[in-house]
């Protein structure tokens, strides 16, 4: 399958900029492999949030990290966007991802720095890569 990069540009890269944020501070720019998504979620907190969520895209992975019930969250792009068009940014991105809609750009770019993106009704992004574990735990 054809590699198809997704550019997340959310904010300007400096000398505060960093590679890997649990919380998302300072996690200024990133591109993920469109053929990693996972899964994709909305809510709606007062803004519309769609979360995708890439698998092989953090600084470790891998299976567990130590033992069977400790796994590293996978990397996520929450964006933000219009009450009530979730579902719509949930099609056009996936239909952006999948290669189903022209774009003619070479590579899909949000850029929230600039204001500008790929697809309508998004107004926002925010990049999480993380390095921490999470361990998982039995009723049992």
């Amino acid at each position: 399958m054809k590699t198809k990069m997704l550019v997340f540009h959310a904010g300007t890269v400096d000398s505060n900029s960093v590679a890997n944020a649990d919380d998302g501070t300072n996690l200024d720019l990133a591109a993920f492999d469109a053929n990693n998504i996972t899964a994709l979620a909305a809510e709606n907190n007062g803004n519309g949030l769609i979360y995708i969520y890439f698998t092989n895209s953090n600084k470790f992975e891998g299976g567990p990290v130590g033992s069977d019930t400790e796994l590293l969250e996978q990397a996520f792009v929450r964006l933000t966007c219009t009450s009530g068009k979730e579902a719509d940014v949930v099609k056009d991105f996936l239909a952006l991802a999948t290669g189903n809609q022209v774009n003619t750009a070479p590579v899909p770019v949000f850029d929230a720095v600039n204001n500008t993106y790929p697809i309508a009704n998004v107004t926002g992004i925010q990049i999480r890569r993380h390095t921490t574990t999470a361990t998982v735990s039995s009723d049992a």
